[in-house]
């Protein structure tokens, strides 16, 4: 059989089985480690659940009008090797291997092209969406079925789940050119950032912020070089960038730059740096690192040793967006008051195609992506998770968002202010109304 007769055999067999049960509960169980963060581990409800998780294979490619076809549970590891060996690449490509085509699409995804392509799902075409009434649905930006391809970005599942995708394609050459630049005043790094953005005077645009006094404005192009490239693998990547001016990558090793460390979360001890030089380049990936920290949560939360782990840190993984006059302001107050020892704040450019409905941000808008990705010095003994508050409040405070792939804090009232509360409910009403897949709030928010 063809990719898609096979595909088109997947969903026969998954809506006949779903015909053979009553009331039926399903959910999306992929081969790799989730890329939600949650802070701490949650028990599932004992609720009976029909896992939906072979659907994880490329389709077909249209070099034409470069389009790509996929099924909803493929990783970006193989969409990336796929369309690279047709010279290709996905508009916008999240920086870690087992982030999934689907999952990027219902969670929101970035990247250093976001100042050209907007988000993950800006470059979605068409998606095939599985609803909780066991029903399969296409829907694209101006069909019967608009309101959920609207809605599907951050809806993070709780509205349906994407089988399959057609997303749009950019050319892309095997080797990127990296020029980086050190900046010791944070207004002269923004501005040259925002200048590089606007110009477009380079494909991908980044930066990294270590201190008030050290910031890297990390800009890339496509190359046909024969020069040698540099090893993300033997070196750790956010560090080679404090030492050189130039790189040269291989450009999936570019585009998933941060996965071999999963960003800065491995530690930088003798032991790690024998793991860098001798483990397998399989082991060395971000989901292994993921199934790792999720096992140690499961055993920690088994013998109630949660509580006693180290009181001096928590966990701060959050992604928050700024108007981008707001940016330097949301910057200098996460490196004033915020330690995460001696690791850097990333910060990407973005410019949103779309505002889709339950992530309300201005289409066309440049806006000031700062992400964390590490842990932080405990500020407060009392308060769970005070670090992830203070940068919330400040976010919000300057009418940003923030991303909802791990935890937030916010009362349930709060929250649906913020993420358009009221549209969502009448789109569970319409496209889940027994509540099967669960309500968003309670699915990414953590309790104080």
């Amino acid at each position: 059989m063809t990719p898609t007769q096979t595909y088109e055999a997947k969903k026969t067999a998954l809506l006949h089985q779903l015909s053979t049960l009553s009331n039926p509960s399903f959910t999306l169980k992929k081969k790799s480690a989730s890329n939600l963060f949650r802070y701490m581990h949650r028990h599932k409800r004992n609720k009976k659940k029909f896992y939906v998780k072979n659907f994880d294979k490329i389709i077909s490619i249209d070099l034409e009008n470069k389009i790509l076809d996929v099924e909803g549970l493929t990783s970006y590891a193989e969409i990336v090797q796929f369309t690279l060996s047709h010279g290709f690449l996905p508009t916008v490509t999240p920086e870690l291997k087992h982030i999934t085509i689907g999952g990027a699409i219902v969670g929101i995804g970035i990247e250093s092209t976001c100042f050209q392509h907007g988000f993950v799902h800006d470059g979605l075409l068409l998606a095939e969406v599985l609803l909780p009434n066991g029903k399969i649905v296409t829907c694209t930006p101006d069909n019967e079925y608009a309101d959920l391809f609207h809605a599907l970005p951050n809806s993070y599942g709780t509205l349906g789940y994407i089988l399959r995708a057609k997303i749009k394609l950019y050319p892309a050459l095997p080797i990127i050119k990296m020029n980086i630049e050190h900046f010791t005043d944070p207004e002269l790094f923004i501005n040259a950032m925002q200048n590089g953005v606007l110009n477009k005077t380079a494909f991908f645009i980044e930066g990294l912020a270590f201190s008030k006094k050290e910031f890297y404005l990390m800009t890339g192009d496509f190359s046909t070089t024969s020069e040698p490239c540099d090893d993300i693998y033997q070196n750790i990547f956010y560090r080679l960038i404090q030492h050189k001016k130039n790189l040269t990558l291989k450009t999936e090793d570019y585009i998933f730059r941060y996965d071999p460390d999963w960003f800065w979360n491995i530690p930088e001890t003798k032991v790690y740096a024998l793991f860098r030089r001798f483990a397998p380049k399989s082991w060395r990936n971000s989901g292994i690192y993921k199934k790792y920290i999720d096992f140690k949560k499961k055993c920690l939360a088994l013998f109630n040793l949660t509580s006693s782990i180290n009181h001096y840190e928590e966990t701060l993984i959050q992604d928050w967006e700024v108007p981008w006059d707001k940016g330097q302001e949301l910057l200098l107050y996460a490196l004033t008051h915020i330690n995460i020892f001696g690791k850097p704040w990333a910060i990407i450019p973005i410019i949103p195609l779309t505002s889709p409905h339950l992530y309300p941000v201005k289409k066309n808008t440049l806006y000031f992506n700062l992400g964390c990705y590490s842990s932080s010095k405990r500020q407060s003994t009392d308060t769970h998770f005070y670090n992830t508050q203070l940068m919330d409040a400040l976010c919000f405070k300057l009418e940003g968002i923030k991303m909802l792939y791990s935890s937030t804090l916010l009362s349930e009232e709060q929250f649906f202010k913020i993420y358009n509360g009221d549209y969502y409910q009448k789109l569970k009403h319409k496209y889940d109304p027994e509540n099967k897949l669960g309500n968003l709030y309670h699915k990414v928010a953590l309790s104080k």
